[in-house]
């Protein structure tokens, strides 16, 4: 999912040239992909309940690959818009069945790997990052691009599908477990808090950087890599530190870290404390969406897909809101909403108690050995 998300960064001036967009245009197809997602919560809540994550993963891929290819091919700004949509929606099912998958797999196991599991995320999103730009500079057509990614990613998708442990069928399927009235509400803040601070920090810090520091566009454009180099690192540490210290402990210092870095951003106000700052919010951040994605998916496929539509709704409303934070005070405002709601964040974490971050068992007939 890394990798396919990327080729749409990396190769955005092809887009804008093939389709003739400017820059709203283009602010209007990133849109179409978050809203996608957004709206994806009944349809993967129907196809959890009915065939289980195990089988999404595989038909889901095949969806996705093939739009993929056909993407290059739609017309108009219109038919961008609708092929960005359906992608944004196939790939959060992807998403949402991956992450169930992951959480099932934690409590037959009885250890955590949601953690590494978010980290390969990132990693395969910066290998296709700077693959893909090398691509571009080589003058590989888009379409070509495109189709073969979209190929690769749909056979890896069914390859890997018929590799994950089968699920048990019908009311005995954890992914059509209901949702647990009173348990979701919390998560969903956490997951919603969460979408804003992180697309808030992508969608601002280089802007901050350097309209509001003066840095030149090359060192601003590090301060990406700066907060999702970190934010790798502390994912592959993430399970074990939960281990050890438990979900709630680590989600509330670890949000509070994040805040304390936006303050120490804009306090600073030089691109040193910039990039400490940024470095202690990837650091901050590597461990929140890994333990509310596990606990939602202990409590059911369809908790699962519920907070990952909060979630999409953070990352939706984040960038346009903070947007009109900006210009009605400063950049710097932005990122004092942003440590805001890490704090909202960190106290929020309580939701993590024993009885929500491990769920119910699952049932005695799931399947106990991966295969």
């Amino acid at each position: 999912m890394g990798v396919v998300g990327s080729v749409l960064m990396t190769r955005q001036p092809e887009f804008q040239s093939l389709w003739s967009l400017d820059a709203a245009e283009w602010g209007w197809v990133l849109f179409a992909v978050g809203f996608g997602g957004v709206m994806s919560f009944p349809i993967n809540r129907w196809f959890l309940a009915r065939i289980g994550s195990r089988a999404m993963i595989g038909r889901f891929g095949i969806a996705g690959g093939l739009l993929m290819a056909l993407i290059p091919w739609l017309p108009g700004l219109h038919g961008l818009l609708a092929g960005m949509f359906l992608q944004g929606m196939v790939y959060n099912g992807v998403s949402v069945a991956v992450n169930q998958q992951a959480a099932e797999w934690e409590l037959r196991q009885k250890t955590r790997m949601m953690g590494r599991l978010h980290a390969t995320f990132y990693v395969g999103s910066m290998l296709s990052a700077f693959v893909s730009g090398a691509l571009a500079a080589s003058g590989l057509p888009l379409w070509m691009h495109m189709t073969a990614v979209g190929v690769l990613a749909a056979i890896l998708h069914v390859w890997v599908g018929r590799r994950l442990p089968a699920e048990t069928p019908g009311a005995e399927n954890p992914s059509s477990t209901p949702i647990p009235a009173g348990a979701w509400q919390g998560l969903a803040v956490l997951a919603g808090c969460h979408g804003i601070v992180e697309s808030g920090i992508m969608g601002w810090s280089a802007i901050y950087l350097h309209q509001g520091l003066q840095a030149s566009e090359s060192v601003a454009g590090m301060a990406l890599a700066v907060f999702a180099g970190t934010m790798a690192v502390g994912r592959f540490l993430t399970d074990a530190v939960v281990t050890r210290f438990g979900p709630v402990v680590v989600i509330g210092a670890g949000s509070l870290l994040c805040g304390l870095g936006l303050a120490l951003a804009v306090i600073g106000a030089t691109t040193g404390t910039m990039f400490a700052g940024l470095a202690a919010c990837g650091l901050g951040l590597a461990a929140v969406a890994p333990v509310f994605f596990s606990a939602a998916g202990r409590l059911g496929g369809q908790t699962l897909a519920l907070i990952a539509s909060f979630n999409a709704i953070g990352g939706l409303i984040g960038p346009p809101v903070l947007g009109q934070v900006a210009k009605m005070w400063s950049l710097a405002t932005v990122f004092g909403v942003l440590a805001v709601m890490c704090v909202v964040m960190a106290w929020n974490a309580r939701v993590l108690r024993e009885r929500v971050a491990e769920g119910p068992p699952l049932p005695a007939s799931a399947p106990t050995t991966s295969t």
